[in-house]
């Protein structure tokens, strides 16, 4: 093969990984929208959404990546300990597994944090000013749109090289 077929060849390669790149990138963030509107709706992220999530990591596959349904290691153990059902749901723990798989191990955790930690402020500070304005009843939020906040910030993050 002369050297130029070679080089056009790699150079075609390159553009179709991109274009798979882009593809995974807007159905990542669809899905992802798709997940917080319906756990804020009705307080359940379908399984089907998650499938969703977890097959697109075909699309830009690494070895890397293999890992990344670790994350989920730490939802399932809160889970568990804390046994109540108005807790970190299934659903919580197998979007943490299924964006881990698309975002690999490092950047799953940091999505995670990043989502735990807006979630942290929210709840504080809607706790704060409910009970200012005398309401003491406790509500559920859903966990499911920070996670996917998290995750679309690192996925960003990672696609400009700034996290693995």
């Amino acid at each position: 093969m002369p050297a130029d077929a070679s080089a056009c060849l790699g150079e075609n390669i390159e553009a179709l990984w991109s274009v798979f790149q882009t593809v995974q990138a807007f159905l990542f963030f669809s899905l992802l929208l798709a997940v917080s509107v319906w756990d804020i709706r009705y307080r359940i992220i379908p399984d089907r959404l998650q499938a969703g999530i977890a097959a697109l990591a075909i699309l830009d596959f690494s070895v890397g990546n293999i890992l990344g349904p670790l994350c989920m290691l730490p939802y399932l153990v809160i889970g568990l300990i804390s046994g109540k059902s108005d807790r970190i749901g299934g659903g919580d723990i197998k979007l943490a597994g299924s964006t881990g798989l698309v975002l690999g191990l490092p950047a799953g955790l940091a999505a995670s944090m990043m989502g735990l930690t807006i979630f942290a402020a929210y709840g504080s500070g809607l706790c704060i000013i409910k009970r200012f304005q005398g309401d003491e009843e406790k509500r559920a939020l859903p966990l499911g749109p920070f996670l996917a906040g998290g995750c679309i910030c690192t996925y960003y993050l990672k696609m400009k090289g700034w996290i693995y």
